[in-house]
């Protein structure tokens, strides 16, 4: 079943938002994906609430500091009830290393960022990467494969790509369109089909789904997806 592959991106503030938006679309929905709108304005408990839903909660922080602060944000993540977590791969080997090995005793997956998918070549350059957006990418995936992470967050155009890198990393694709010519301010982007047809194990849609009729829009990826 193609909602098996789908998490919903809650970009929401309130708790009302996302228990309603839940209600409507948990049965359609593989997990349930918190960023930093939601995280950064709700409390512990409401955080955990969200298990009544039986679905597993993808915390979406995209961890990124120095080693010791890395493991300590993990760590206390301990009574959240989740199942995955973002860092940044940009931490480098010894902190994401160090936070993995703290992550799977908890039994929390990381995921590890690699290029948001906001970015194209232009902003990695303005940036001051001197490599292209293949190269970068490249480099930071053999990072995610040498510290044993569960999966990576990137584009659906790169699934492929790491997948020959690194073949048991699962990828989760954000940047998921109902169409090509919808792309808001993501740069990288494909239809929920192509992206599992490109090796995506994960899709993570939020306005797809949420923006309008959320029921309707679950329904309509879910029947686009051979």
């Amino acid at each position: 079943m193609a909602n098996k592959n789908i998490f919903v991106a809650c970009d929401v503030s309130s708790q009302k938002e996302i228990l309603e938006l839940l209600d409507l679309i948990h049965d359609d929905i593989f997990g349930i994906k918190i960023g930093l709108q939601y995280i950064t304005q709700r409390s512990p408990k409401d955080i955990m609430e969200l298990s009544k839903f039986n679905k597993p909660i993808f915390y979406d922080a995209k961890f990124f500091d120095i080693k010791n602060t890395l493991t300590e944000s993990i760590k206390s993540l301990k009574e959240l009830n989740i199942e995955y977590a973002t860092v940044h791969l940009l931490n480098g080997f010894d902190a994401l290393k160090a936070a993995n090995d703290i992550a799977q005793k908890m039994n929390i997956k990381l995921l590890g960022v690699s290029v948001l998918t906001s970015f194209n070549e232009k902003d990695l350059l303005n940036l001051g990467f001197k490599d292209n957006l293949e190269i970068q990418i490249k480099r930071l995936i053999k990072i995610a494969q040498s510290v044993n992470l569960y999966g990576v967050i990137c584009s659906p155009l790169e699934t492929k790509m790491i997948k020959e890198i690194a073949p048991k990393l699962k990828c989760f694709t954000p940047g998921i369109r109902i169409s090509n010519e919808s792309k808001d301010d993501q740069k990288r982007t494909m239809t929920a089909n192509e992206a599992i047809k490109a090796g995506s194990d994960f899709l993570i849609i939020g306005r797809p789904i949420t923006k309008g009729d959320p029921k309707t829009n679950i329904k309509k990826i879910i029947s686009s997806i051979d």
